[in-house]
């Protein structure tokens, strides 16, 4: 199984001491995400790192590390997803939905250290209420 773990961190400034502690954090996020992964898939898995640090606004997906994330899912190189929240990928309704729907299309699960794979069950509410919105 490959399993890709996507870590975002929004970071502005250069301050040597902000950048360890933002990089000591996104290094711990990921052990955490591996674990959780391996909690639930085993440990006989590939893992693949998608990360992003810097100026990238969380309201927007235009990062080097989700691009290369979305390219691997599109051409399906991964099966899972993990990051440890959901805000990791976008605060964005309409990004996070959309996202997720990729997933969906090219048959990705998705799970998140603080709720493993009960996000799929919300998102997939969520999604259903939103369609179900719409058509009215």
């Amino acid at each position: 199984m490959r399993i890709g773990i996507y870590n975002h961190q929004h970071m502005v400034g250069t301050c040597p001491v902000c950048r360890h502690t933002y990089v000591t954090g996104m290094m711990q996020d990921a052990a955490k995400c591996q674990s959780r992964a391996e909690g639930i898939y085993g440990t006989d898995c590939e893992f693949i790192n998608y990360t992003d640090l810097g100026d990238y606004p969380p309201e927007h997906l235009d990062r080097p590390g989700f691009k290369r994330m979305m390219d691997d899912i599109v051409n399906e190189r991964i099966d899972v997803i993990v990051c440890y929240t959901l805000g990791k990928i976008t605060n964005d309704l309409d990004l996070l939905f959309e996202f997720y729907q990729t997933l969906k299309d090219h048959h990705i699960e998705l799970i998140t250290v603080t709720d493993g794979k009960r996000v799929m069950e919300v998102l997939d509410k969520a999604l259903a209420k939103r369609a179900a919105e719409q058509n009215t």
